[in-house]
């Protein structure tokens, strides 16, 4: 019996029969494989699996405890419900001017000035002024950010806000210190004029000049600063190559942390502004809101509570010295009424400051923040130095009335007009005066407006001219809308259709002999009258088919136009040519005209 030989089994087929009976056989075919990868990949990082873990080791930064940043404390309520409405105003314009002041700090980074390395505060006045604020804070705020206003925020930041300030003693502080500026021989103890600084919840109120936004001069005005606290070593001297210490150094570095703080501290300052607003309205005796109704009545409407807390009283500001540079619309105001120059000064009065508090009892008669447009009280006239220009402008107003004085025996022209208008704009408002300088001007180009009319008069009229004769008893009338256009091209100085209308009608009421105006289907016609037409020279129209006879020729001969200075004239008197008058020509316009301009108004 032969007995099977075994089959040999190589490597390959061992590796494979081991693998077989490890794992179980499974079906693959190509519907159930998974999507083709893309070559490339389309994301250029591929997603790690899910099992996979990164471990990333962070490192927390250490700071040292004074520059860690403190929390913010418990805020209080920020609702204004139990503030009155003029006081809510001013914690607005608080808010707004602090708003204001970072926002220009922002932009114009400040230097800060030289100050010794041990120093934990340092001021920085003069960093803005109050009118270059004012028209943001007034937009900010919606509401009117004057001087007053300022007054009002300085009196609450300088304010300790623990009692009322007593109202007799500030009285009579005020009132001393009225009698003290008016004496001219007391010597002054207070600071000098241009001098003294308010300071309060690190702003700062001084002094300064700067030019005037609206008319580019330079005028004196409150500047704005603040105040700021620095740590002992924060700040360093910066030297011109670069490094610290030493002579030749360009300022203090290392500020900027500084007015960082400055201004993450605008809520701070806020809210010690409103405590000290609540803390007035505690010591006044409390302010309870009206009940809100869907209709006010007069027991609910804001104006009705407005007088149960007064008003915050006024700091007095840091007197500012008068500007000597006046603009020049007052120079020219004044010298159209010099007989008022007694009455009202040509320089800005100095006004008294008003008191820094008010009597409760007059405290609610106005609001604080509305325009009070009342009559000025008229100060003493200040007392002009010599050499200024107060003085040079007083001489130069002697000088034009003594000149409008002493010359009316005179012959006048009109370079002497301005004399005889300020006599009369002595007698005349300021409406009046500017009439009497509109009909003046008018007058001084109605010689040539005259002019003007007589030619369109004298031109030939439009038609056949090959009639023998030319005709007669024809009126010519022309619509004032064409004179007027005629006038404004033909006149030596730039005029408007209005002007010459207007003087069209002046010459009509002053020598209605020359012309005169027609209402004609409601349009106004200007027409010439037939003695001024008979004055002036003939047409060169009417003479075309005019001829004379010669006796020994029998022929007529054409007849040639005559010269313009020897038309139909009469004669006054003797036949001399000085003595030729035109009746109602163009020599009577001229000395009406020249009549008007010389008399005295």
């Amino acid at each position: 019996m032969s007995t099977p030989t075994p089959v040999q089994s190589t490597p390959r087929k061992r590796k494979a029969r081991t693998s077989d009976e490890g794992t179980p056989r499974t079906v693959k075919g190509k519907g159930r494989a998974g999507p083709p990868t893309p070559n490339p990949p389309l994301a250029p990082f591929p997603t790690p699996p899910a099992t996979r873990t990164r471990k990333a080791k962070f490192v927390e930064p250490e700071f040292a405890a004074e520059d860690l940043p403190t929390p913010p404390a418990s805020r209080p309520s920020t609702s204004t419900d139990n503030l009155p409405p003029h006081l809510q105003t001013l914690l607005n314009i608080h808010r707004s001017f602090n708003l204001a002041l970072s926002l220009y700090i922002a932009t114009h980074p400040p230097v800060l000035p030289p100050h010794p390395p041990s120093a934990t505060s340092v001021k920085m006045p003069n960093l803005t002024n109050y009118l270059a604020i004012k028209e943001t804070v007034e937009r900010t705020s919606g509401r009117r950010f004057g001087t007053q206003e300022l007054a009002r925020l300085a009196w609450v930041w300088s304010w300790d806000g623990k009692s009322l300030p007593d109202d007799k003693a500030i009285s009579e502080k005020n009132k001393q210190a009225m009698l003290e500026e008016d004496n001219p021989f007391l010597v002054p103890t207070t600071p000098a004029i241009g001098t003294g600084e308010i300071s309060g919840l690190s702003y700062l109120i001084t002094p300064t000049r700067t030019l005037d936004p609206t008319t580019g001069r330079r005028v004196y005005t409150h500047g704005i600063g603040i105040e700021l606290e620095l740590r002992v070593g924060e700040t360093r001297q910066v030297l011109h190559g670069g490094s610290e210490g030493g002579i030749g150094n360009k300022g203090q570095g290392g500020g900027m942390g500084a007015i960082g703080r400055w201004n993450t501290a605008g809520e701070t300052r806020e809210d010690a502004f409103r405590e000290r607003l609540e803390r007035w309205v505690e010591l006044n005796g409390g302010y309870e809101p009206p009940p809100k109704s869907i209709l006010p009545t007069p027991t609910t409407s804001e104006n009705s509570s407005r007088s149960s807390i007064p008003p915050i009283p006024i700091l007095s500001l840091p007197h500012l010295p008068s500007s000597t540079l006046l603009p020049a619309a007052n120079l020219f105001s004044a010298m159209s009424s010099p007989a008022s120059s007694s009455t009202v000064s040509l320089t800005p009065k100095k006004q008294h400051s008003t008191p820094s508090s008010s009597s409760s009892k007059t405290a609610g008669l106005s609001d604080p923040f509305e325009l009070n447009e009342g009559k000025r009280e008229i100060t003493k006239t200040k007392v002009v130095r010599p050499g200024s220009v107060e003085e040079r402008r007083q001489a130069m107003m002697d000088r034009i009335k003594a000149r409008a004085g002493g010359g009316n025996g005179s012959i006048a022209t009109l370079g002497s007009s301005p004399g005889s208008l300020m006599k009369r704009g002595g007698n005349l408002s300021a409406a009046g005066q500017q009439e009497e300088l509109k009909r003046r001007s008018t007058l001084s180009r109605l010689e040539g407006v005259a002019e003007g009319v007589w030619m369109m008069f004298s031109a030939p009229s439009p038609g056949p001219s090959t009639l023998p004769t030319a005709p007669r008893g024809r009126r010519k009338a022309i619509p004032m809308s064409e004179v007027a256009d005629v006038i404004v091209k033909s006149s030596k100085t730039p005029i408007s259709t209005a002007e010459a209308q207007s003087s069209l009608q002046l010459l009509t009421e002053l020598c209605p002999f020359f012309l005169t105006c027609k209402n004609v289907a409601r349009q106004e016609w200007l027409e010439m009258p037939s003695a001024t037409l008979a004055a002036a020279p003939p047409s060169p129209g009417s003479n075309v088919g005019s001829s004379i006879s010669v006796p020994g020729l029998g022929v007529g001969l054409p007849v040639s136009p005559s010269t313009p200075g020897r038309g139909k004239v009469e004669l006054a008197g003797p036949a001399s040519p000085g003595r030729v008058r035109r009746q109602g020509g163009l020599r009577e316009v001229r000395e009406k005209i020249r009549r008007e301009l010389e008399r005295d108004f």
